[in-house]
C-alpha cells in the first residue's frame, strides 16, 4: 500500500484486491484518551485467513463510541495486504441487511459468526424479549465498567437509562 493514501482509498483498495481472514478481538484497552467523550482504545486481533495461511496477530488503535466497543471474543470480517499483513489491514462492522447479505456472499457461512449478522428483532418484541435485550445491555455497560472505559457516574447514567 502506498503512502499518505487517505483512509477510505486504502479501505477500497484493500476490499477490492486485499486478502479476508477472520479477527477475533483478543483484547481492549483504554489508551486514556478521549475524543468527544469517545475513548481511544487498542484493540488487538487474531486473525484467520480464509485462504489457509498462518494465522497472525495485529493491533489496531482507534477512537470509538462507547457502547460500541468491542469485547473479548467477538469476530469481524477483515480485509488485508498479505504484503504487510499485520500493517495494512481493516475491519468492518454490519450496518444492516444489505451489509449482513454482502458479508455472506464475500465470507460464505463464517460470516454468520460475524458481530452484528443476527437479524434485528422484530419491532413488537414481547416483554420477555425486551427483558432479554435490557439484560444483555447491563451485562455490556458493566463490561465496559469493569475494564475502565466507563467512569462510575457514567455507567450509573447509563443504567439509569436502560432501567427506566
Amino acid at each position: 500500500m502506498a503512502l499518505f493514501k487517505s483512509k477510505k482509498k486504502v479501505a477500497a483498495e484493500l476490499m477490492a484486491t486485499g486478502s479476508k481472514a477472520v479477527g477475533t478481538v483478543v483484547s481492549v484497552k483504554d489508551t486514556g484518551t478521549t475524543v468527544n467523550n469517545n475513548p481511544r482504545i487498542k484493540m488487538s486481533f487474531r486473525m484467520e485467513p480464509l485462504d489457509g495461511t498462518p494465522a497472525f496477530d495485529a493491533q489496531k488503535t482507534r477512537t470509538i463510541s462507547r457502547l460500541q466497543i468491542p469485547r473479548q471474543g467477538d469476530r469481524f470480517p477483515v480485509w488485508y495486504d498479505p504484503a504487510e499483513p499485520a500493517k495494512t489491514w481493516m475491519f468492518s462492522t454490519v450496518a444492516d441487511d444489505s451489509g449482513r447479505e454482502t458479508l455472506r456472499q464475500l465470507f460464505g457461512d463464517v460470516a454468520n459468526t460475524f458481530v452484528g449478522m443476527d437479524t434485528p428483532a422484530p419491532p413488537a418484541a414481547t416483554a420477555s424479549a425486551q427483558g432479554q435485550d435490557t439484560v444483555e445491555a447491563l451485562k455490556q455497560l458493566a463490561d465496559l465498567h469493569q475494564q475502565g472505559l466507563l467512569t462510575e457516574d457514567e455507567f450509573n447514567q447509563q443504567k439509569k437509562k436502560l432501567l427506566g
